[in-house]
């Protein structure tokens, strides 16, 4: 499991082990997913157990000081870019290098959108909502490219 914060990390680990008492091997790392490097460090750290099988992008924001187009200030708008797009871009592309590394000819990436990437939404949070319609479409164009290496 991984996450920006140890604290979130630490509570999400105790939970798993309530819930699935047979999880026996579970480790967390500290990541920012706006951040390649970290992502791939991740990515690398689950290459002793033979690479990744599933890979689940679902870090993301909505910050309160995304608005409208008037409204939203630029670094909230690259913020939200950074985290919700680039982190799922990140993660898919790390997942497929180590598929592709570890000969698998099967795998799964699930990318966190939302009901905003289809309708918009009736409260304004502009650079969210563009943020998972680019998700959304990032989503069917991996799919379509990838889908031939399974």
């Amino acid at each position: 499991m991984a996450d920006i914060s140890e604290p979130a990390l630490q509570a999400a680990a105790k939970k798993l082990a309530q819930l699935v008492p047979s999880a026996h091997k579970v480790e967390t790392f500290l990541c920012d997913v706006s951040k390649e490097d970290q992502v791939e460090a991740m990515i690398a750290k689950v290459e002793p157990w033979g690479g990744v099988d599933i890979m689940f992008n679902n870090a993301g924001i909505m910050h309160s000081k995304d608005a409208d187009a008037i409204d939203t200030p630029e670094g909230i708008w690259n913020l939200t870019m950074d985290i919700n797009v680039k982190g799922v871009w990140y993660g898919s592309k790390h997942a497929i290098l180590s598929l592709r590394k570890n000969n698998k000819d099967k795998g799964s990436i699930i990318n966190t959108a939302s009901v905003v990437a289809l309708v918009g939404s009736a409260t304004p949070q502009l650079a969210y909502t563009a943020s998972k319609g680019a998700v959304l479409a990032m989503t069917r164009e991996l799919a379509i490219v990838h889908a031939r290496e399974g």
